[in-house]
């Protein structure tokens, strides 16, 4: 691995997050959520439209859902079925320019209870500028209001908004194939957990799939979450049994933690009576409700934890960009190789018991990216940093190299720099902060053979 080492902004940059989680614990669920006052210019060259999207969009996507979460409805909170909001969004365009024909559907990170694309403009705004179109990101329902599925509803709704706008929309209907779902750590789980939901049900998929960071272990079972050495480089905090946010520790009680808490036991009572027949392990029972956005018992399902799923062949394209040095690393590669290679990397085996009947054994195609010692989602952060436009730029070329530009005849389709064999499903590299490309180290592999995949960490 490199020794080089990034600027001091960006550890600058990171000691301020690790501060602002550090001082958050006396604070209450509501005081956390409340979205800081950032005033982010909108340079001269751009143009934001915020937009309300019609509802029709949203009931025709829990039309959907009803039926294809069907199995795990006795798990599932069902506030999501009630619209008491409106679906909003932001249009972010580069002025005067060309149409593209193709469009980013960007979903913001925040752990499912916090974030806007508002407070997401530095990403979306160069985002827009490197992959040369427009970017749709959308403010979906968020815990512990509204728990699963409800940013899945949401985010399919928008996807059912692009491809069939009414007149008053302003644009033409996007082809599914001129789409790119995009998102950073929850964002970018749900961006995957939304795909393997339309390949299940037969949607048209997106072009590809472009991750910073994703979440997609909600059993926060991978062994780089509580590694003593990414205390040094991230600033998600190290998964320690103390460490654990449940229903009994959410901090100061508040309106929100107090209605928040009375649909637990609701829920668990339902569970209880149910006593539903749910893919997991045992070790999801072993706690106290462990997350905002679902009951424990709901963890291995493939649309919250991806990683899980029974397969993830047949998916678009995927870009994962993870930095080396945050707790997420273990869970993006294993992600990222089960998607390239399904017969082979069949884990969890609780959940891939039914694997030989599945129809989606076809190899995804890959690109992981591996940047030395980088924190959780650096690129939303250090924006301005060599490696984040690095970074981004490399983002913009996969979008364009999937959908190439409609009105031009130029090789936009080649292969991004660093791929090793266009043959392959998986181009595995390792970026360091001098921006220079080189194999995957072995030593980021070790992952793949981890015994307890899928199980809840007894830390």
């Amino acid at each position: 691995m490199s020794q080089s080492s990034f600027s001091p902004k960006y550890y600058e940059f990171l000691e301020l997050i690790r501060y602002d989680i550090e001082n958050s614990s006396d604070k209450t669920i509501e005081e956390l959520k409340k979205p800081r006052t950032i005033d982010i210019p909108i340079p001269d060259n751009i143009t934001v439209n915020e937009v309300k999207i019609d509802e029709k969009y949203r009931i025709k996507s829990k039309e959907y859902l009803e039926n294809g979460l069907k199995k795990y409805e006795d798990v599932v909170d069902e506030k999501w079925k009630y619209f008491d909001n409106e679906l909003c969004g932001e249009w972010i365009k580069i002025n005067d320019q060309k149409d593209t024909g193709r469009v980013i559907l960007y979903m913001f990170g925040g752990g499912y209870f916090m974030g806007s694309s508002k407070v997401s403009r530095p990403i979306t705004f160069k985002l827009s500028e490197i992959a040369e179109c427009s970017v749709f990101a959308i403010d979906y329902r968020l815990a512990p209001q509204y728990q699963f599925p409800a940013p899945l509803c949401d985010a399919l709704a928008a996807y059912f908004y692009l491809i069939n706008p009414g007149p008053e929309a302003g644009f033409k209907p996007f082809d599914p194939k001129q789409i790119v779902f995009a998102g950073t750590s929850a964002g970018g789980g749900l961006a995957v957990g939304t795909a393997l939901f339309m390949r299940d049900i037969g949607l048209p998929l997106p072009s590809s799939l472009v991750l910073w960071s994703p979440w997609v272990d909600l059993t926060n079972s991978m062994a780089s979450l509580w590694k003593p050495e990414m205390d040094k480089t991230d600033f998600v905090p190290k998964l320690t049994s103390s460490a654990y946010r449940t229903c009994t520790n959410i901090g100061p009680p508040c309106p929100m933690s107090i209605e928040f808490l009375d649909h637990v036991k609701i829920l668990a009572e339902k569970i209880k009576k149910k006593k539903p027949n749910v893919v997991g392990h045992p070790s999801f029972t072993k706690i106290p409700r462990y997350h905002f956005y679902c009951a424990n018992e709901a963890l291995a399902i493939p649309y919250i934890s991806p990683m899980l799923a029974e397969s993830l062949g047949n998916l678009p394209p995927i870009l994962c960009q993870v930095g080396g040095g945050e707790r997420f690393l273990d869970s993006n590669i294993l992600f990222s190789f089960r998607a390239s290679d399904p017969n082979k990397y069949q884990l969890p085996k609780y959940t891939t018991t039914n694997f030989a009947n599945s129809s989606f054994k076809n190899p995804t195609e890959v690109t992981l990216e591996v940047y030395d010692e980088a924190f959780h989602c650096f690129q939303a952060f250090v924006i301005d940093e060599k490696i984040s436009q690095f970074s981004l730029k490399r983002a913009g070329d996969f979008i364009k190299q999937h959908i190439p530009n409609e009105s031009s005849d130029e090789a936009e389709s080649k292969s991004i720099q660093g791929k090793t064999n266009v043959q392959t499903t998986m181009n595995a590299i390792a970026i360091n902060p001098n921006c220079e490309i080189r194999e995957l180290d072995m030593e980021f592999l070790t992952c793949l053979e981890y015994e307890n995949i899928g199980i809840f960490p007894d830390v």
